[in-house]
């Protein structure tokens, strides 16, 4: 069988979406959609569900993505393995983090924490969490650095992914000043008053889903109107410095504007949501480089902001 089926399958769960797929695996809608039959034809049941306005895994489906990534993860660590003992293989560790902590966090860690051992060559992707998930899900990474947060459920909350934290940070609501000091737009609970306007995280953004699970689960949503989306917490920064409205922004990564007043908090600690950097892998075994990273960061004493 044809591997890249497997990634085609776990990217479609990942975009529930034939078009959005299509275009990641850089093939056609039609040509794409043969393949994703072909793999329901040989395993021998539907894997998703289609209507005109929807695509979601059938219970088949949702059993067989984990074992797709792992599957696939093994392949790639054969090959490696095979590579090494044959002495062609260049020492080599893959981990993906979300584009808000690639810029502070995760360089600062790595330099502070890790620089006593030596994995060889370290490649670090910054993406979308979306995009960052689905490539640990397909086997494209052994490590995932990212925000997480308890009421903000995800595909790596299951039994095949282990996760260990090693930090702490937390989401902020910031502001450009007043001439005075203080914040340009603040942010209430008042259904009465005027909303303060948002600048928000797009769907496929991790910050944005913790942000909208806490509000729900202890139903304190601020009284807001987005008038501006990004998956980028670095963009909507700088458009709050901008003065057009306010953005939940990770300290770790809005320190430094705090620090110069360029941007003040817009509301009370009540509206800060604390969250923890988490360091994710598959559950199953690694290659000795990426066991012995593992072994080493998770105990690891936390790093915080």
């Amino acid at each position: 069988m044809d591997t890249g089926i497997l990634e085609d399958f776990v990217v479609l769960c990942s975009e529930l979406n034939f078009s959005a797929a299509a275009s990641r695996r850089n093939m056609t809608q039609p040509a794409f959609s043969r393949r994703i039959m072909a793999l329901e034809s040989w395993i021998g049941t539907p894997l998703f569900q289609r209507t005109s306005r929807s695509v979601t895994l059938t219970a088949a489906g949702r059993a067989l993505l984990p074992r797709a990534g792992a599957m696939l993860r093994d392949l790639r660590q054969a090959k490696e393995e095979a590579l090494e003992i044959a002495g062609k293989s260049a020492k080599s560790l893959i981990i993906a983090s979300t584009h808000a902590l690639s810029f502070t966090f995760v360089p600062h860690w790595m330099i502070q924490k890790l620089d006593h051992a030596s994995f060889g060559s370290v490649s670090l992707i910054s993406d979308s969490y979306a995009e960052c998930e689905a490539l640990l899900l397909r086997g494209g990474t052994s490590f995932l650095v990212c925000h997480a947060h308890p009421t903000a459920t995800t595909r790596l909350s299951s039994r095949h992914v282990l996760s260990t934290r090693i930090g702490r940070d937390c989401l902020i609501p910031l502001s450009k000043p007043a001439e005075d000091g203080s914040p340009l737009w603040r942010v209430t609970r008042d259904p009465a008053s005027q909303p303060t306007p948002y600048l928000a995280y797009a769907p496929q953004s991790g910050i944005g889903r913790i942000l909208e699970a806490d509000w729900q689960e202890h139903d304190r949503r601020p009284h807001l109107k987005a008038i501006f989306h990004s998956h980028l917490a670095a963009t909507l920064r700088e458009v709050a410095k901008e003065g057009q409205g306010v953005a939940w922004v990770p300290l770790s990564l809005a320190a430094t504007d705090v620090a110069s007043g360029s941007l003040v908090r817009a509301g009370d600690a009540d509206y800060e949501v604390p969250v923890e950097v988490r360091l994710f892998r598959p559950a199953s075994r690694l290659s000795r480089q990426a066991e012995l990273f593992w072994e080493i960061a998770s105990g690891q004493k936390e790093a915080d902001v």
